[in-house]
């Protein structure tokens, strides 16, 4: 009967300690920003992103050359050399990867050697799937930024 009684008293020591952790994080919860017209709150909206550039004018036949992650929140990072200079692009851009423009136009040889680039993932919530061919490295360059300069 003791042993009972104690296994009573634990689980509702337990419970107490439980319940007074839970009404100590709700206000962080209430803290938290709502999601436009949602009603829901979150901290970031989830992104994660694959980026690629390949040799070729069709991502589908093109030979990949190099790939990246992405991630942009909470924080820059992935295997991107610059993810802070690439995450500040695409907010720029709102996440459009077709609104992508590099800093310096310079001038780039006409010869025909097209690269291909992909962005598959989730950016800010939302599925991306983003292909662009380039003329050459340096129309590459010129024009995607920092965000395909891996």
């Amino acid at each position: 009967m003791s042993h009972k009684r104690a296994s009573i008293r634990r689980t509702a020591i337990f419970g107490m300690i439980t319940a007074a952790a839970m009404t100590a994080l709700a206000p962080a919860a209430v803290a938290a920003p709502e999601r436009a017209g949602t009603g829901t709150s979150r901290l970031y909206a989830p992104n994660a992103l694959v980026l690629t550039v390949a040799k070729g004018e069709k991502a589908k036949t093109a030979t990949p050359l190099r790939a990246v992650t992405l991630t942009c929140a909470p924080t820059p990072g992935g295997t991107h050399p610059a993810p802070e200079e690439a995450c500040g692009e695409l907010r720029a851009a709102n996440g459009d990867f077709s609104a992508l423009r590099g800093e310096a136009e310079r001038a780039c040889a006409k010869i025909y050697d097209p690269l291909v680039v992909t962005a598959e993932g989730v950016w800010e919530g939302k599925r991306v799937a983003y292909e662009r061919m380039f003329g050459n490295s340096c129309v590459l360059q010129n024009e995607g930024g920092s965000v395909f300069s891996f």
